[in-house]
């Protein structure tokens, strides 16, 4: 082969891996586009246990209040307040909602109700949570950033105000108690639901749906005798 043949097909040889290599970073880009799409379409689960991953441990509320000389709350009193208000909601809606049919008690429409209830309480203290843990991470920063540079931001300013820093701090302690009343107040409400239910609380999704509604089906037309 010649030396002009050579280079030819050298050059051929080069263009087809360039152009392998465009298609193959144009798939991966398209790859990561639909990673990212169907992640933000994706709702997060949000569980009781989602929520105290977020939260302060029982220790770390205990230093918060001592550090930040903030009242601690009394969970107990907001456990059972979560409790109670879920428990007394059941009592007055079971003539109501629970049906009987054919001699048995169908439940289906108080649980179903009684889910988005305590739902709706997860759902805020989840809330607040996230909102805990954003602000919580932004001091962390803040206060990073101080401790590694020269500048006084912990002084006091002219104008008698509190540095940036500090605040941030102070802000993200406000926030983690009230995550923790919150998560105390979720946590009532589900432990009534499980204990009146049998059954452990869990937030709706669709696949649940449909476990759920076939297990109805059954039901009915065991109880209508097909």
């Amino acid at each position: 082969m010649s030396n002009a043949d050579t280079a030819i097909a050298q050059a051929h040889t080069a263009a087809q891996e360039q152009k392998a290599n465009k298609a193959a970073a144009s798939k991966a880009r398209a790859r990561r586009f639909a990673e990212t799409v169907q992640r933000k379409d994706v709702a997060p689960v949000i569980t009781v246990e989602a929520v105290k991953a977020l939260i302060p441990t029982d220790a770390q509320m205990a230093a918060i209040a001592r550090s930040f000389a903030i009242d601690e709350v009394d969970t107990d009193e907001i456990f059972g307040a979560g409790y109670n208000a879920v428990m007394d909601e059941i009592k007055v809606l079971e003539p109501a909602l629970v049906v009987s049919i054919d001699g048995e008690k169908n439940f289906r429409a108080l649980e179903m109700h009684m889910q988005r209830i305590v739902g709706a309480r997860v759902a805020s203290a989840y809330g607040q949570a996230q909102f805990y843990e954003t602000k919580r991470q932004a001091a962390r920063e803040l206060s990073s950033a101080h401790a590694n540079d020269s500048r006084d931001e912990d002084r006091m300013g002219i104008d008698g105000l509190a540095n940036r820093a500090a605040f941030a701090r102070e802000f993200a302690a406000q926030l983690g108690m009230k995550a923790y009343a919150l998560a105390a107040l979720a946590e009532g409400a589900a432990k009534a639901y499980a204990e009146y239910f049998g059954t452990e609380w869990k937030p709706y999704a669709k696949g649940n749906a449909r476990s759920l509604n076939q297990q109805a089906a059954a039901a009915q037309i065991d109880a209508l005798g097909f």
